[in-house]
Parts: C-alpha cells; sequence; structure tokens
C-alpha cells in the first residue's frame, strides 16, 4: 500500500513540477507623445526615462526566459517554444519603441531648431 500510495503521489507532482517555469511578467510597452514638435525638454526626458526604463525591464524579461531556454530538459516542450518565441519577440520591441522615441527626438529637434535660427535672426 504505501508503495503504491508513493507512486501516486509522485505521479501526480511531477507533472505540476515540470509546468512550473519561473514567473517571466513582460514588461509593457510605455505610452509615448504622439508629436515631439510641442514637448518641452523635460517631457522629452521623461519619455526618455519611460524608454530606459522599459528597455531595461525587457531584459531582465528576456533574463528569466533565458532560465527556460537553456534548460530544455526541466521545462515542457510547449513552455519551452512560448519561451522562446517571447524571447524572440521581446527585442524587435524594444526596437520598435527605440523607434518611436527616435521619432519624438527628431521632431523635437527640428521644432526647436527652427525657433533657435528665428529668434537668432
Amino acid at each position: 500500500m504505501l508503495k503504491w500510495t508513493v507512486g501516486l503521489m509522485a505521479a501526480l507532482c511531477l507533472p505540476v513540477m515540470a509546468l512550473a517555469a519561473p514567473d517571466c511578467t513582460a514588461p509593457v510597452k510605455p505610452a509615448l507623445p504622439q508629436n515631439g514638435a510641442i514637448l518641452s525638454a523635460d517631457e522629452l526626458g521623461v519619455a526618455a526615462d519611460k524608454v530606459s526604463d522599459y528597455s531595461k525591464a525587457s531584459r531582465v524579461y528576456q533574463g528569466c526566459l533565458d532560465t527556460v531556454i537553456s534548460a530544455p530538459d526541466k521545462y515542457s516542450r510547449d513552455e519551452w517554444r512560448a519561451a522562446l518565441k517571447a524571447y524572440n519577440s521581446a527585442a524587435p520591441s524594444v526596437e520598435d519603441v527605440w523607434g518611436l522615441y527616435q521619432k519624438l527626438s527628431d521632431d523635437w529637434v527640428a521644432a526647436h531648431l527652427v525657433t533657435t535660427q528665428t529668434t537668432e535672426n
């Protein structure tokens, strides 16, 4: 009876342990202004901080996913594939956010360069 109970417990617990992947939470993309030309320098700085924080959080997220990817024997095939897919989609997401910030920055510089040149003449 004891062997049967131990065997049943092992059969019930092992699948649960195999499914217990680390709690990797994807960062939320920051909400950025749409028009950099109308931002103040402080507002542009806040946008830069949001993008930088998102980039850092994304690296932490990718590191968490890396624990699953680098140990395929510890996770189910579905968990491993999901982690790999999430990892591969994280970098383009960060690049997209930096691209949005670059456009804000370019618009800000263009608008303020015109303002500076106009006031100097």
